[in-house]
């Protein structure tokens, strides 16, 4: 893949393709008045290691993946978006629990201090040309008691999701300070995806009223 040190420039006639099957990536993107190719791809993530350097990887398997699953006139027009979000804690990545027990520990640990959520982004134009960024997002918890803790896990919604919670329900009840770009936290981070790809989003849509208010 080469290496591009400019963004890329969106043309008229190209298609984005989101290399995801996340509902929240797809909905950010369209929110935003964008037309999106759904195509999820069964790429293999990567679950241990640095976490910037496991979600870049991830990310760009997931473009690398989508891509390759495009015919050749396909190719021609597409723009491939892979991500992938990782939650990690003093260097461990915490990824999507197993069962409720694990996502009542993740939670326990994670509500102990500040944690990173890690985004990264992939996008390959139809050149094969390969453009990326990660991005850092600090989450800190309010303390936690095991009964709330198991309360949040009851409801579900740790279920696909790395770290075991998700901001834009529930989750955002246990988060007592979140930095910049909680879009990033959501799954998709706009600030990156458009200094990658310029023109592609409409004037103002570095942020999602329903994720960021």
């Amino acid at each position: 893949m080469a290496e591009p040190t400019e963004p890329l420039r969106w043309q008229d006639g190209w298609t984005l393709v989101l290399a995801s099957g996340s509902p929240q990536r797809s909905e950010i993107l369209r929110s935003c008045g964008l037309k999106v190719d759904v195509r999820p791809t069964g790429a293999d993530e990567l679950d241990q290691g640095e976490p910037h350097v496991v979600a870049a990887a991830n990310a760009r398997a997931k473009a690398q993946a989508g891509r390759a699953g495009l015919t050749a006139a396909e190719r021609e027009r597409s723009v491939v978006l892979g991500a992938d979000t990782l939650v990690a804690l003093d260097g461990k990545i915490y990824g999507k629990p197993a069962d409720e027990q694990q996502a009542r520990d993740y939670l326990t640990e994670l509500a102990r201090a500040p944690h990173e959520v890690v985004g990264a982004i992939t996008v390959i134009d139809p050149f094969g040309n390969a453009f990326e960024a990660v991005v850092t997002t600090m989450v800190e918890f309010r303390p936690l008691t095991p009964d709330e803790i198991a309360e949040q896990v009851a409801l579900g919604e740790w279920e696909g999701r790395a770290g075991g919670y998700a901001i834009q329900l529930s989750g955002d009840r246990m988060v007592a300070d979140i930095g910049e770009d909680r879009l990033n936290v959501v799954g998709l981070s706009l600030t990156a995806l458009n200094g990658l790809v310029q023109g592609l989003l409409p004037a103002g849509s570095d942020g999602f009223e329903r994720y960021t208010s």
